[in-house]
């Protein structure tokens, strides 16, 4: 077997035991174990923990090892979650209009297209995998990698471990979305800022009243 494989099959063991309950929240991952229950070396292993930790399923401390994250995105986290985004979203629109850059609509409006394919079609993870796609390439224009980075996370921690009533928030209210969504691309085009901060906010807000119905 290649090290590659080695290095999926550990992280593959190691996420089922995360999701199945087998490791829990603040559990140390016993590093040894995995790799003699696989008959492999430690260094795929640590490769594997090192994957698991950028999808946030883990937090490898120094001198200590790696210890389970919580696995599950609660009603709370995601009110976090569209707070952290509201911010990020107007500061990229902040920056879009004190540094002149340049906003192609026409990207935005594909994947809004897309969005309205899986919302006809009734497909909720390809519905909320596109919603995410939009935030962070919408994101990107900051030019700010922890920023892109902090989306990304936000984004495998809502696809991976928010229960099914909290994914299916944005897939449920699919039409409201995606209409703010061309206001607000609408007005970027025409550089009224303030009016596209607004709609931000507006759907933020409209997203956490519907997160406590």
């Amino acid at each position: 077997m290649e090290k590659q494989n080695y290095e999926k099959k550990a992280y593959e063991i190691m996420k089922e035991k995360i999701l199945n309950g087998q490791l829990r929240t603040g559990d140390r991952v016993p590093e040894n174990t995995i790799a003699k229950e696989l008959g492999i070396s430690r260094t795929p292993v640590r490769r594997a923990l090192v994957m698991l930790e950028t999808e946030g399923f883990l937090t490898i401390e120094s001198n200590r090892g790696a210890f389970v994250s919580e696995t599950k995105v609660t009603v709370g986290k995601f009110i976090e979650m569209l707070e952290m985004l509201e911010v990020l979203t107007i500061k990229t629109m902040r920056k879009i209009e004190n540094k002149g850059i340049l906003f192609e609509p026409e990207h935005l409006y594909k994947r809004l297209s897309i969005m309205e394919g899986y919302l006809k079609a009734d497909n909720r993870s390809g519905f909320a995998e596109e919603v995410w796609q939009i935030i962070f390439d919408f994101i990107a224009y900051m030019g700010n990698s922890y920023a892109d980075s902090t989306v990304r996370k936000m984004g495998i921690d809502f696809l991976t471990k928010a229960p099914k009533e909290i994914i299916l928030i944005p897939f449920h209210n699919g039409a409201y979305l995606i209409e703010h969504y061309m206001r607000m691309n609408e007005l970027l085009i025409t550089k009224n800022f303030d009016k596209a901060e607004i709609i931000v906010r507006e759907l933020v807000n409209y997203f956490i009243i519907k997160t406590f119905r």
